[in-house]
Formats: C-alpha cells, structure tokens, sequence
C-alpha cells in the first residue's frame, strides 16, 4: 500500500478513536448519573438496572473497537496493515474504509464467521 493511502487511513482510523473515546466517556458520564438516581418503584428500578447494564455492554464494545484501532495503528506502523491475516491477499480498499480496523478480507471473514457459527451449535 503506499504512502498516501497508509495516510488516508490512518486518518480514518484515528478519527474513528477519537469517536469511540468520545462515546466510552459520555457513557461513563451517563452512566455516572444513572448510579446516583437508584429511587423510584420496581419497574423504575428495573428500567435503571437495564439501562445501567446496557452502558455496561456499550462500554465493553467500545474498549473493544479501540483496542481494534489500536492495533490497527500498530499495523500501520509495523507494514501490515491491509493485508489479511488469513489469506495474506491485499484487502480491499472499500472493506477499509468501511471497517479502517478489519483483519480479514470479505471471503476470509465469511469463511471465519461460518466457522464460529458452526462451533456454536
């Protein structure tokens, strides 16, 4: 890949962290304010709890995307990056600009979810 795509993407990519860090702290904001307001009957108590449980699972898919740019960035960095991990072809400039943090090309990743699908039943 040469120098001016890395650069584009790697632009994406750290824009996509910054969204995500913005996303993770204005859910601990929110979430901040949710612990306070514990009052109220069963079923606004209920309501906190899920809404409480709800930031929590956010939160985790949040760290997890940026633990995904992260080495997304480290990828940039070490040369990698672009390449699937599994069939080492390029990948596709399209999949990138959807995913910036993708490991897998469409036709690995189809073949990788199918298999955890199968590993599930």
């Amino acid at each position: 890949m040469n120098a001016k795509k890395l650069k584009k993407f790697k632009d994406l990519i750290l824009e996509e962290k910054r969204k995500t860090l913005d996303e993770l702290l204005s859910g601990n904001e929110t979430y901040e304010a949710l612990k306070q307001e514990a009052h109220g009957d069963m079923a606004d108590i209920a309501f906190q709890t899920y809404e409480k449980q709800s930031l929590v699972n956010s939160s985790q898919k949040d760290k997890d995307k940026l633990e995904a740019l992260n080495n997304a960035l480290k990828r940039i960095e070490d040369g990698s990056y672009g390449k699937c991990i599994d069939c080492k072809e390029e990948i596709s400039d399209d999949r990138l600009t959807a995913i910036p943090y993708t490991l897998r090309c469409v036709n690995c990743m189809s073949k990788y979810e199918d298999k955890r699908r199968r590993e599930k039943m």
